[in-house]
């Protein structure tokens, strides 16, 4: 029996807390700690009572590492794997339970949180090269269908939370070195004051990589105010990245066998690298309605920069200039209907990205003719409604339903050609989940989850395929 793609049952598992600690006498007491909240569902909710794939990695759980790769932390998570981990050039590609495995670089078809603010662009692509790794505190892996809570793109989820302003100021120096180049040095200093907290960190890595060609450098500066009030919390986060690659390419097996650490041929002849500057704005209110109920408002805006240089002479370098920006909102409302409580949970996303793409002949290295010329846009917009129900005290459900609409647009400017390949595509799609979990014993649960997900195409996907610029016969089906 074949199952569409995009439409996943998750099917019955078991689940055990392990954190749950039992007590040496004979009578076998457990005490219990305090239970295990979660927010990748869009709100505060116990993870053991969720009909959910999640798992969440804490970072004192991750070994000492370089830090270069989120792949430390993905790795203990089952149905996570990652590819590309060390070519900075190329970026971490995860993949959740097959989402995501079709990207030839960065994250596709999984949604990306940092601090509850959408990482991933409007048209569904992910670069995580603009979070600082050493301020990850913590991160949940939403494994399965997500796109009643996330829309586009949304296999999978990566809620991740960096450091917060801590009570007391502090100032942390790390100065590290180690084979194969690597170089670090990581500035942070942190504080509060009453009500208002401050945070500030500065990290430099270079490295030189295992393979000729591979050198790296990553250049991050991070801001965060924090402003605490009866009526909610304030937070202000900026963040602004200098990053360099050399990109060593792929071989052959004849290739490997003859020396693993070579550089492809043409990337050296080419001179094959990236450049990427990114400044990132967001800000967002977390506040507290009458009784129980809470409620989010949140917004943010950019601006990125990037350039690369390919293994071959036509249309071998690219170089784009991109604004994005979004704003969303949630609001959580509790109610007691035929008396049974509901957590109903609304919300909406409005997300606009535009990218002024050029590409040019690579001339090994210099840049040549102009051979493309192109706006490129994307604007998504989503609501979505889903209901929490505490059926009994064994047994919750949760239902939900969301409908999104993308429009992807092209303004074709290199009219060299003679002809103008300007066009756009809408598409639309509703999606829905249904959970149902049943709590065992205070440790375990049985839970049973059936999601849907769809996924549309990103802008440097677009291609027309009589040539040219971008494309007006352009359709992909519902995934």
């Amino acid at each position: 029996m074949r199952v569409p793609l995009g439409f996943v049952a998750s099917g019955l598992w078991l689940l055990a807390d392990s954190r749950v600690l039992h007590a040496t006498e004979v009578d076998h007491s457990a005490v219990a700690p305090a239970p295990l909240l979660i927010t990748s569902p869009r709100s505060n909710v116990r993870w053991l009572s969720t009909p959910a794939a999640v798992t969440v990695v804490d970072a004192g759980a991750t070994p000492g590492e370089q830090n270069l790769a989120l792949d430390t932390w993905l790795a203990r998570v089952p149905g996570v794997f990652g590819l590309n981990r060390y070519n900075l050039a190329q970026g971490l590609r995860p993949s959740i339970r097959g989402f995501g495995a079709r990207g030839n670089f960065g994250v596709r078809g999984i949604r990306v949180l940092v601090d509850g603010v959408p990482l991933t662009m409007p048209d569904g692509q992910t670069e995580l090269d603009g979070l600082d790794l050493g301020l990850v505190e913590r991160m949940e892996v939403l494994r399965g269908p997500a796109s009643v809570l996330y829309g586009n793109a949304a296999g999978g989820v990566l809620a991740i939370e960096t450091r917060e302003p801590p009570a007391l100021p502090s100032m942390q120096l790390d100065l590290s070195a180690a084979s194969l180049g690597y170089q670090r040095t990581r500035v942070e200093m942190a504080g509060s004051d009453g009500n208002l907290g401050a945070l500030l960190a500065f990290n430099s890595t270079h490295l030189d990589g295992d393979r000729q060609h591979g050198a790296a450098q990553t250049n991050s500066l991070t801001a965060k105010l924090r402003w605490y009030a009866p009526a909610g919390r304030l937070r202000l986060s900026f963040n602004a990245i200098d990053n360099r690659a050399e990109d060593p390419g792929g071989l052959t097996a004849a290739q490997v066998d003859a020396d693993r650490r070579q550089a492809a041929p043409n990337n050296l002849r080419f001179d094959g690298d990236e450049f990427i500057r990114q400044q990132r704005l967001a800000l967002v209110w977390d506040g507290y309605a009458s009784g129980s109920d809470q409620y989010q408002l949140r917004s943010y805006l950019g601006r990125r920069e990037f350039g690369n240089q390919l293994g071959f002479t036509t249309s071998g370098q690219t170089t784009f200039e991109r604004y994005f920006s979004g704003i969303g909102g949630q609001y959580s409302h509790y109610r007691e209907l035929i008396g049974v409580p509901h957590k109903i949970t609304t919300g909406f996303d409005l997300e606009a990205q535009r990218d002024d793409r050029r590409r040019y002949d690579n001339l090994l290295g210099e840049r040549g003719q102009l051979r493309q010329h192109q706006d490129e846009s994307a604007l998504s917009q989503g609501l979505f409604i889903e209901d929490q129900i505490n059926l009994t005290e064994q047994w919750q459900a949760t239902l939900g339903v969301r409908y999104d609409h993308v429009r992807l647009a092209v303004d074709d400017l290199y009219l060299a050609d003679s002809r103008d390949d300007s066009g756009s595509r809408s598409l639309a799609d509703w999606n829905y989940s249904a959970g149902l979990s049943y709590r065992l014993t205070p440790q375990q649960s049985l839970y049973a989850r059936l999601a849907s997900s769809f996924e549309t195409p990103t802008i440097n996907e677009l291609a027309n395929p009589q040539g040219g610029g971008s494309m007006q016969r352009y359709s992909r089906p519902r995934q």
